[in-house]
């Protein structure tokens, strides 16, 4: 086998495994029902008033993968780059989280104690599954494109992310989504795991590449060609 071909294979296997074994972790903070991270807060507190409004239940799924979509069309507005994994990140996620939740496949014990073992659980599968998706190197999801976006146009990628996630958040509070220890833990520690998941795999994100969809379609095309 061609190893370009080869290699593209091994990078979509680490995206797709990755975005599922994320959306698990995401999964289980939000059952946890301890407080969960701005975006989710924003979605869950979307989707409750929709379902309030409209008689009909809009799943947290459904609605991050609405969420996504927007986002990408802000981002690609903006002229950012985009990958095969930005896509695939708004249109596998929300249907793993409403998999997930809906199946009875996370854990939802009723001790406090319990659930906050679920959360930072969750927050550690979440983190795992986000540096595979990373290291695919197929593009970013649609809110870090964002953020990279924004970072281009001068404005500091931490006022950027903390501005757009405190914007998010206080929206999705007033709608109701759930806010609690989760939500400030989800702040201070997802950095921090990360990190851990990098220096475990060796993992440099400041030199990563990652591909556009033009790039990956490109390169594969080229591969084929040649055999």
């Amino acid at each position: 086998m061609n190893p370009v071909i080869k290699n593209y294979i091994k990078r979509f296997a680490l995206l797709f495994f990755g975005l599922m074994i994320a959306s698990y972790g995401t999964s289980m903070t939000i059952m946890s029902n301890l407080g969960i991270s701005p975006w989710d807060v924003f979605s869950q507190g979307v989707a409750l008033k929709l379902s309030a409004a409209t008689g009909k239940e809009i799943l947290i799924g459904t609605m991050t993968q609405a969420v996504g979509w927007v986002v990408l069309i802000l981002a690609i507005a903006l002229r950012e780059k985009i990958g095969f994994g930005t896509i695939v990140d708004i249109v596998i996620v929300g249907n793993f989280m409403n998999f997930y939740m809906t199946n009875g496949l996370i854990p939802t014990p009723d001790s406090f104690i319990l659930r906050f073992v679920v959360l930072i659980a969750g927050f550690i599968i979440w983190s795992f599954g986000v540096y595979m998706y990373l290291a695919a190197e197929l593009g970013a999801g649609p809110r870090d494109s964002l953020m990279s976006a924004l970072a281009k146009r001068n404005i500091p990628v931490a006022i950027a992310k903390n501005a757009i996630e405190a914007v998010v958040f206080v929206i999705g509070w007033f709608f109701g989504g759930t806010v609690g220890i989760g939500t400030v833990i989800a702040v201070f520690i997802m950095g921090y795991l990360l990190k851990f998941w990098f220096a475990v795999f060796k993992f440099d994100l400041a030199k990563s590449k990652n591909d556009s969809i033009i790039d990956t379609v490109k390169n594969i095309k080229n591969a084929l060609v040649k055999n």
